[in-house]
């Protein structure tokens, strides 16, 4: 008895799968009538569009039918497969490859014959031509919906919030769209952030006072330069008049709508979205194709503000110093203040008296921001500090084989499976998932007439889900980089920590590359005059299996050459160094 597989898909998810029975019972019937008694297998996607083979069920049957346990692949129609004639043309050559017909009932097409598969192909190519027809026309209908001013959905502005508004349309139906409207507590915040930046005459004191207030976002996130300049520059808050638009039109902005002192502007067309080795990426327009539209959301901000503080801008860009790259810091990224735990960061210090040579430190991120309110670790001099991490690399050569041991045994210790990896895969599945949704309510979004709101807003939904879902697995990755040790090749590992044996003897681009592979952090706690104590965590280690420690600038070399020969296991005097577990 032969084995007929019966796939089945539909786009929108309802739970009942009415559409996904009937597609199942007709290729039943077909198949009775054609073929006669057989045995079959059943596989249903339900909630998934065909512009992507990454289906649960498909997945399962392609393993099935690579597992010669199939004879024959039924469905009701093309396109229930897949709309991309690549994704069709590598199912179909997994299907010959495995002795494994394909029957599309609407179409009467069937592989068994050279015709079938020439019309098989020839119909993919169609199908794949009404999907991008529908995208498009998708695609020019938001734009359109945007240089009419409307709001099409997206990160809702500080200062505003999203009501949903009804109305009746020819036929007498209730629709609903969104609007945004002003939040007066958060529009006074960022009228306030208006003024102060030009109180203050700079992005960056701004962020200083903001830090040092401990001002934050209604997501109780501190605010950052990026974040401040994105509400500063946006045009959403300001009403729109001859003066605003002239201003946007003189830094290539296409404007539509009149100004009428009244509404603000919307903001389009400035980023598109790519799919780059198998990742939905961003990236920026030509700015000749962004444009700003007149909208039916009331302004807040008096346009001689705004201005005001976009010419301030104009003004910053043009008089900021280019000072370029003026130090090969080998620490950026590894280093952290041992008070706050923030990233310390570079700049620049006085010219030596002694060596006429300009000085660089190291100050904590979080201490520059807040003018040491929130934090008050002392700098580090830079050279200081790489010296004592290059000779604590140095030193590590002298107990290479205990390291590797220990590492060795951290390595087998966490190779398991855990709670985290199992979250991560869960939440990437649950993402592909939506993005279909969205896939497919688009493709509904082409075709419907009256609902354009509803959709429009659930795509919002959806897309707001991403892109909480994308922080998730933003965060696992972080965790995952602490776990370096599970993937590591203990053999790379011992070749790199023998080159540390001359590492002072590198090159900066050398040593950063030692450096970022055999250390996750280094903590600095400031003494004064640039010393300190550093606490290094070597790859595969706890921060609590770390100790403090220091070491006097003049007395480095000789108490390094003193400690060489010396184990470096489970140390207690005051060097550089700390227990490696």
């Amino acid at each position: 008895m032969k084995t007929i597989a019966i796939y089945s898909r539909k786009s929108k998810f309802t739970g009942k799968g009415d559409s996904i029975e009937n597609q199942i019972e007709m290729c039943k019937e077909y198949i009775l009538k054609k073929i006669g008694n057989v045995e079959f297998l059943i596989y249903e996607d339900e909630g998934f569009g065909g512009a992507t083979i990454e289906r649960p069920q498909f997945k399962k049957l392609i393993r099935d039918i690579k597992s010669k346990k199939i004879s024959a692949l039924v469905c009701y129609r093309l396109d229930r497969i897949s709309r991309t004639v690549a994704d069709f043309s590598s199912t179909l050559a997994i299907l010959q490859e495995n002795d494994c017909d394909f029957i599309s009932i609407k179409e009467e097409f069937d592989t068994t014959s050279p015709m079938g598969r020439a019309m098989i192909y020839i119909a993919s190519v169609f199908a794949q031509l009404e999907r991008e027809t529908i995208a498009e026309r998708v695609k020019d209908n938001m734009l359109e919906l945007a240089k009419n001013g409307k709001w099409t959905g997206g990160k809702i502005p500080l200062g505003f919030i999203s009501k949903r508004v009804k109305y009746n349309d020819p036929d007498g139906l209730q629709r609903e769209y969104p609007i945004l409207e002003i939040n007066k507590t958060e529009m006074d915040f960022v009228e306030f952030l208006y003024k102060k930046y030009l109180e203050l005459g700079s992005l960056h004191k701004l962020e200083i006072y903001i830090t040092k207030n401990q001002l934050k976002s209604r997501n109780g996130i501190m605010f950052e330069k990026s974040s401040l300049k994105l509400i500063l520059q946006n045009p959403v808050y300001v009403k729109a008049t001859l003066e605003v638009t002239d201003y946007l039109q003189e830094n290539n902005w296409n404007i539509y709508g009149k100004p009428d002192n009244l509404h603000s502007l919307l903001t389009y067309n400035k980023t598109e979205q790519n799919i780059k080795n198998g990742k939905y990426t961003k990236s920026l327009k030509p700015k000749t194709e962004r444009f700003a539209a007149v909208s039916n959301i009331k302004g807040a901000l008096d346009a001689d503000l705004w201005l005001q503080v976009q010419r301030q801008f104009d003004k910053n860009r043009d008089t900021f110093p280019r000072l370029g790259k003026t130090h090969n810091a080998l620490l950026v990224g590894k280093l952290k203040c041992g008070n706050c735990k923030e990233h310390m960061l570079v700049q620049h210090g006085r010219i030596s008296k002694n060596t006429g040579e300009k000085i660089f430190y190291y100050s904590c991120s979080l201490k520059r921001k807040s003018h040491k309110k929130l934090c008050s670790n002392g700098n580090a001099k830079a050279k200081y500090v790489e010296d004592l991490v290059i000779q604590s690399l140095k030193l590590l050569a002298t107990s290479k084989r205990d390291f590797i041991d220990k590492l060795k045994d951290a390595y087998t210790s966490t190779l398991k499976t855990n709670k985290t990896s199992i979250e991560k895969v869960s939440l990437e599945k649950s993402l592909n998932e939506k993005r279909k949704q969205i896939d497919t309510l688009v493709t509904t979004l082409s075709k419907s007439e009256g609902i354009e709101d509803i959709i429009l807003d659930k795509i919002k939904t959806l897309k707001k889900e991403c892109a909480d879902i994308e922080i998730k697995i933003e965060n696992f990755q972080d965790l995952a980089k602490h776990e370096k040790v599970k993937n590591i090749n203990l053999k790379l590992i011992e070749s790199i920590i023998n080159k540390c044996e001359i590492i002072d003897t590198l090159t900066q681009d050398e040593q950063k590359e030692i450096i970022d592979v055999l250390i996750d952090c280094i903590y600095w706690y400031g003494s004064g005059n640039g010393k300190g104590k550093i606490k290094i965590k070597f790859i595969g280690t706890d921060d609590e299996d770390s100790e403090e420690v220091e070491l006097p600038d003049d007395e480095l070399q000789q108490q390094m050459l003193q400690f060489s020969s010396s184990s470096m296991s489970g140390i207690k005097q005051n060097y550089i160094f700390s227990k490696f577990f």
